[in-house]
């Protein structure tokens, strides 16, 4: 079974390969996770959307860079207890609220990491005194469509900077929550690889998506260096061949492919606040 952290499908791997036999399916679908897990470690971080919750020690500063990223969306920012809100009229230390800025992110991958900010007024010093629990990870949070007044009542998830990864959730204009279930009924949607199912009787409604991606040059990277890796099973332990005793073939032995390592670049983690 993929996991849900797998940065490529099977599919998609055995197309990179040009693999039609089911064969190796198994072999493959390990590679994936493996490779996957192996990504997450060398950027230093996690690429699908996720709730964090970081606690921080206050030491007289407006800012902090918050760890993970791309940020989209902060659930609660307190300090001494006392909560922040994102109002765009300042309020000073001492007072219950503080008024809070987040930076802006990029709209597309790679993305990069991001400060929260208040207006006015410093974090106080204090252990472990700063709480922020946020939303981060590579998420389109409000993609806009309308479902088909005709059947099949589907919707296909736009994915402009990568496949499809995770559900978010689906909402109405009206901001009321559709709810992900067994099968399409009044209020209810199935979604699988990125295409929503929705029930006649929802036909013609507005409708606003929220879903997971993963980056594309991302999805490429992991399929380099799985392809690499299949490829290498064939020569373990070797670093050249001869062939017919007159022709010498060398290997490149690297423990991760230099292509790959490029991909990765932009988003590898560089600085750890």
């Amino acid at each position: 079974m993929p996991s849900p952290h797998d940065l490529t499908t099977l599919a998609a791997l055995k197309t990179w390969l040009g693999v039609a036999s089911g064969g190796d399916d198994d072999l493959l679908a390990g590679l994936i996770t493996d490779i996957s897990l192996a990504i997450a470690a060398d950027l230093g971080r996690s690429v699908t959307p996720t709730v964090y919750t970081e606690t921080r020690d206050g030491s007289g500063e407006r800012s902090i860079v918050l760890r993970q990223w791309p940020v989209t969306e902060i659930l609660t920012f307190t300090i001494d207890d006392r909560p922040a809100s994102f109002a765009a009229t300042p309020a000073a230390y001492g007072s219950q609220v503080f008024a809070a800025i987040l930076d802006i992110g990029d709209p597309g991958p790679p993305g990069c990491m991001q400060r929260l900010s208040l207006r006015s007024g410093v974090m106080p010093h204090g252990i472990q005194n700063v709480a922020i629990t946020y939303r981060a990870g590579y998420e389109i949070a409000g993609e806009n469509a309308v479902i088909p007044t005709t059947a099949p009542y589907l919707v296909t998830a736009a994915a402009p900077y990568g496949a499809w990864q995770s559900d978010g959730a689906v909402m109405d204009v009206t901001g009321r929550p559709l709810i992900a279930g067994p099968v399409p009924a009044a209020g209810l949607y199935t979604v699988a690889n990125g295409v929503y199912t929705f029930a006649a009787v929802n036909a013609g409604t507005a409708v606003v998506l929220r879903y997971g991606y993963i980056p594309a040059d991302l999805a490429r990277a992991c399929c380099e260096w799985a392809a690499d890796r299949y490829a290498a099973r064939q020569r373990i332990g070797q670093s050249a061949k001869t062939l017919g005793g007159q022709e010498t073939t060398s290997f490149i032995v690297k423990a991760m492919p230099d292509v790959v390592s490029r991909l990765l670049q932009p988003y590898r983690r560089v600085v750890g606040p």
